[in-house]
């Protein structure tokens, strides 16, 4: 049996073999012929030892091809002291093994947004009034083994309405499922947390054509500059199952990536999806407001038959340092038995930090994220501000559904004292042309005091 020995064996025939050769020939020959003779003896002794230690180290590597067949022999050691004194090596690191998170408790999620508007028609007109536009409440969490879950509804309307709530798998680093209530992926802007959107409300181009929550199943990939998301998902209202009837579906897919990966960001993205209305109600309808919550709708198709619709999509944006440029524009084309209309729009939007912050493209999920103040107010500082430009336009007069052509021009200031606490100040300046009725002219201002947590 092959005996194999150990580091301090070895140090200890290393620093033997260093005291051996280490006394001059000539002395040995000035010793009585007894101790010389016993020193010739050791130093056989050690040779053969040196001899099996080569041999043991040339068996133990290993023989596959393209790896050392044995080491090579060290360089002779200076007497002892440095091989008294040299340390052990250090033990070969263990391989590394992916170790998926363990289980979390809840984390409390939310926001909560406050809002003062005015509201002037050119008739003369005017209407003020506040609301609370948004009060989200919810939980986040990990389950183990790479599974999460979210939770949120919304309290703030007379009825608690149903925000993000989902169960995700982590399949693999790259890769995520998803089963749910959430968004489908269409649009930056539809896709971007309302809680650090530029504007208060999205663009009337993204709230016309994104298909808003529902229930469905969806798969997220994410690259390393670029990402595809993709899903199929149900109708938004529930309807009583008291008759044969199929329910409306829908499948979408998007597809990022950023061109100049890092600092600054070039983001371009194509989205798309395929709508099947319910065969038992096939009825249509495609209605905005002026890019302001509590304003009336001043857009509106009303009622119409379609089969099916497909919406085709891009978007281009820019950061950065304190610069922020977004443009997203598509259509939508419905077919049905008495009218086949093509629907479309598009959003181009600036914001710029006058403090210097900036706001970081997320490359997994395709949007530019939220801002965080360099100096917050109570640290020395003043916080965050910011200020951004947008025009919209949205057309849903074609064929024979005449539902007008909206033209949005906005203006905004955000102050962020700290991060998660905004203070803004919005201004929309709206524009209609309807056949058949008369134009429509308004300006609303809202005022916001905003918090997540």
């Amino acid at each position: 049996m092959a005996h194999r020995l150990t580091r301090a064996q070895t140090l200890l025939l290393t620093g033997a073999a260093s005291l051996a050769f280490a006394a001059p020939a000539a002395a040995q020959t000035d010793l009585p012929p007894e101790v010389a003779a016993r020193l010739e003896a050791q130093e056989a002794r050690i040779r053969e030892l040196e001899a099996r230690l080569l041999r043991l180290e040339a068996a133990r590597a290993p023989s596959t091809a393209g790896r050392e067949t044995a080491r090579p022999a060290a360089p002779a050691a200076p007497p002892v002291a440095l091989a008294a004194s040299s340390p052990a090596p250090a033990p070969a690191a263990p391989a590394k093994t992916q170790v998926r998170a363990a289980a979390e408790p809840p984390r409390i999620r939310g926001r909560a947004q406050f809002d003062a508007l005015v509201y002037n028609d050119d008739d003369g007109s005017r209407a003020t009034g506040t609301e609370v536009r948004r009060f989200y409440l919810g939980a986040q969490g990990k389950l183990g083994n790479g599974f999460a879950y979210v939770a949120e509804a919304d309290f703030s309307g007379a009825e608690v309405g149903l925000q993000d709530v989902a169960l995700s798998y982590q399949a693999t680093p790259d890769l995520e499922l998803v089963v749910g209530h959430f968004k489908p992926p269409i649009t930056a802007d539809e896709l971007t947390s309302d809680a650090y959107t530029v504007f208060l409300e999205r663009s009337a181009y993204a709230g016309t054509f994104a298909p808003g929550r529902r229930l469905g199943l969806a798969f997220n990939y994410a690259g390393e500059d670029w990402g595809l998301r993709g899903g199929a998902f149900g109708e938004q209202e529930d309807a009583a199952l008291d008759g044969e009837r199929d329910e409306a579906w829908l499948v979408a897919l998007r597809g990022h990536r950023d061109l100049l990966p890092g600092e600054p960001a070039l983001h371009v993205a194509l989205s798309s999806y395929f709508l099947r209305p319910s065969d038992a109600n096939g009825d249509v309808r495609l209605s905005q407001r002026p890019e302001t919550g509590r304003a009336p709708r001043i857009i509106d198709t009303g009622g119409f038959l379609a089969d099916e619709a497909l919406f085709l999509g891009g978007e281009l944006g820019y950061g950065a340092g304190p610069l922020t440029l977004q443009l997203e524009g598509g259509s939508i084309a419905y077919e049905g038995p008495f009218a086949s209309p093509r629907f479309a729009g598009w959003s181009a939007q600036a914001a710029w930090r006058w403090t210097g912050e900036a706001r970081p493209y997320d490359a997994a999920d395709g949007v530019f994220g939220r801002i965080r103040p360099d100096r917050p107010l109570g640290d020395g500082g003043f916080g965050a501000l910011e200020t951004g430009l947008r025009v919209t336009q949205v057309d849903l007069s074609d064929d024979a559904v005449t539902g007008g052509e909206l033209t949005t021009f906005g203006a905004v200031v955000n102050w962020l004292p700290i991060t998660r606490v905004r203070i803004s100040a919005n201004l929309i300046r709206a524009s209609t042309e309807r056949e058949g009725r008369p134009d429509v002219d308004e300006t609303l201002v809202t005022l916001r005091t905003g918090v997540d947590w």
